[in-house]
């Protein structure tokens, strides 16, 4: 083999190995952009308890950042299960927070949400959380259930503090 055979050979393993190289970067790690979990119902494990979720309408979820541009998001059945689960890892700090509507069951920003706390909600964990993007609605939930409505930051200040109570 000539020089310029071996030197052709040699590219052309250079150019394979680079491209291969390029495919595995694109499959590896998390999703480059904040987004909820892919929750299967039914299958998927709560990251807190460890309990299948199988109620969405009670499911939630953060993401926080894996490496440089690369996420991890956790499901959870409950949402109280989350905000325990964030307390006790504050070095997993949320970059993305979302909640299941109780009525339609699709993923809002918790941050925006309404959140019905009661005792009478019956959530997978007990923690008697219901989530919404309607306040009207969560209003309508709070009267039915003698609950009362919080935005996300009342609702984990709340929570902190019935924790303290134990």
């Amino acid at each position: 083999m000539g020089d310029k055979e071996r030197m052709k050979s040699l590219l052309q393993w250079h150019w394979l190995f680079v491209s291969a190289l390029i495919v595995l970067a694109a499959c590896g790690g998390g999703p480059v952009a904040p987004e909820p979990a892919k929750i299967r119902f039914g299958e998927t494990i709560c990251a807190e308890c460890g309990m299948i979720i199988s109620q969405p309408k009670y499911a939630s979820s953060f993401a926080y950042a894996e490496s440089e541009g690369r996420f991890k998001s956790l499901a959870f059945d409950d949402i109280g299960d989350m905000i325990g689960h964030m307390r006790k890892h504050p070095e997993l700090i949320p970059v993305g927070v979302w909640v299941h509507d109780y009525e339609s069951e699709e993923w809002i920003d918790a941050k925006t949400a309404y959140f019905v706390e009661s005792s009478s909600i019956r959530s997978p964990m007990g923690h008697g959380v219901a989530a919404f993007a309607d306040k009207a609605a969560a209003e309508r939930l709070a009267a039915e259930t003698e609950g009362k409505v919080l935005d996300w930051d009342h609702l984990r200040i709340e929570m902190a503090m019935a924790d303290h109570q134990h």
